[in-house]
C-alpha cells in the first residue's frame, strides 16, 4: 500500500509558537516505455499491478508553516515497527504574488527536518531547522497523524508542486 501522510501541530522555538502542516505522498514511478509494454503485453490486471507494485516507492511532501510552504525533498521513510522515521530537505516554494526582499530564491534548500512518530499513539516529535527567510531558525517539533477521515475535501488536500 502507498501511504498518503498528513501531520499537523506546532513548531516550538524559544517563547514562539507556529502551526504547521505537513503532507507526504508515496508514488511508484513507472518509465512510461515500460508502462507501453506492460499494458501491450498479454498480462491481466493484476499481473501488471503485481509487476508495478515491484518498483519501488519514491515520496514527496509538502510543508506548510509561518505562512509559508516548502517541498521536501529527498524525503526518507523508514518505518520500523510502530514507528515512522521522516526526514527531508525544506526547499522554498514562492508564488506569483511573494514578497519582494525574500533572500532565499524559489526551490532553494533552505533547511531540513527530522521527525519520529510513533503509528500507535498517533503522535511525533521531531526538530526543524530553517537557514534563510523570514522562518529561520531552530524548532522543536509535537504532532499528531491527521486521520484519515479529517483528510477528505478539497480544504484538506496538500498543495500540489
Amino acid at each position: 500500500m502507498i501511504p498518503m501522510l498528513h501531520y499537523r501541530g506546532i513548531a516550538l522555538r524559544e517563547n514562539i509558537s507556529s502551526m504547521l502542516s505537513i503532507w507526504i505522498e508515496g508514488m511508484r514511478e513507472v518509465d512510461p516505455a515500460r508502462a507501453r509494454e506492460l499494458l501491450s503485453s498479454n498480462l491481466s490486471i493484476e499481473e501488471i499491478r503485481t509487476e508495478i507494485n515491484r518498483s519501488n516507492i519514491t515520496y514527496r511532501g509538502v510543508l506548510r508553516f509561518a505562512q509559508e510552504v516548502y517541498q521536501l525533498r529527498g524525503v526518507s521513510l523508514t518505518r520500523s515497527g510502530n514507528v515512522t522515521s521522516i526526514d527531508a530537505e525544506l526547499a522554498r516554494i514562492s508564488f506569483k504574488d511573494a514578497r519582494a526582499g525574500e533572500d532565499a530564491e524559489d526551490g532553494e534548500v533552505v533547511g531540513n527536518i527530522s521527525l519520529t512518530i510513533n503509528d500507535d499513539l498517533q503522535l511525533g516529535k521531531g526538530s526543524m531547522r530553517i537557514n534563510k527567510g523570514s522562518a529561520r531558525g531552530s524548532y522543536s517539533i509535537i504532532l499528531e497523524i491527521v486521520p484519515e477521515g479529517m483528510r477528505r475535501g478539497w480544504h484538506h488536500q496538500a498543495p500540489r508542486v
